[in-house]
């Protein structure tokens, strides 16, 4: 079996139960927490430029809730700095996406629930040593995989392929980052027909 396939699996052990699932994975992550940090958008990337990957700016760190909630990002740490939750609030307080975080020796994986309870997709990343050196995933619509491709210790670009279920043939694309003085500066999406399209900023 595939590592995609058993994935795949989990996945729809976890989509039988999601209310269940997010209720143990809330219970272990208040017993583990050491500090939160909350934010105005999105702020951490817990893998490399996630956040600026989906096209977005860095957010800015708040000092508490606000009454204010749409786009408020409540990020779990662990004691050894790692995030092992993060809270995405739509407009109000009963409107959560969570994506848990599961750190184990050469894996990272993350679980992630939409606001109504169901489960959105599982992700699966392998480490060499402490960087990614690929993530596949299993959603509710498709598969994908991502090769990460290093320059140094520079990430230079990532290799995605993605499918639909019941999709034969993925289709694939490049992700690109540019550096201006050493610090990521533009994201670009270069496709199979030459097509560019810039995602940051």
């Amino acid at each position: 079996m595939s590592e995609i396939q058993k994935l795949g699996e989990q996945f729809h052990a976890i989509a039988s139960k999601s209310d269940f699932f997010m209720a143990t994975y809330l219970d272990a992550v208040k017993l583990r927490v050491a500090r939160t940090l909350i934010s105005k958008g999105p702020l951490c990337n817990v893998r490399p430029f996630e956040v600026q990957r989906a096209g977005f700016k860095p957010g800015k760190e708040l000092k508490s809730l606000p009454a204010a909630l749409k786009d408020i990002h409540v990020y779990y740490f662990d004691g050894e700095g790692r995030v092992i939750l993060v809270e995405n609030y739509g407009g109000s307080a009963a409107v959560i996406n969570r994506s848990f975080y599961f750190h184990e020796r050469g894996t990272l994986k993350s679980v992630h629930f939409n606001a109504g309870g169901s489960l959105r997709n599982v992700m699966l990343s392998f480490l060499d040593g402490a960087r990614i050196a690929q993530d596949i995933n299993f959603g509710k619509f498709g598969v994908g995989s991502y090769d990460y491709r290093y320059d140094d210790d520079r990430l230079h670009s990532i290799m995605v392929r993605q499918r639909e279920h019941g999709q034969e043939n993925p289709a694939g694309y490049q992700i690109l980052f540019g550096y201006v003085d050493g610090k990521m500066d533009n994201i670009l999406h270069v496709f199979a027909n030459g097509y560019q399209e810039q995602r940051y900023p």
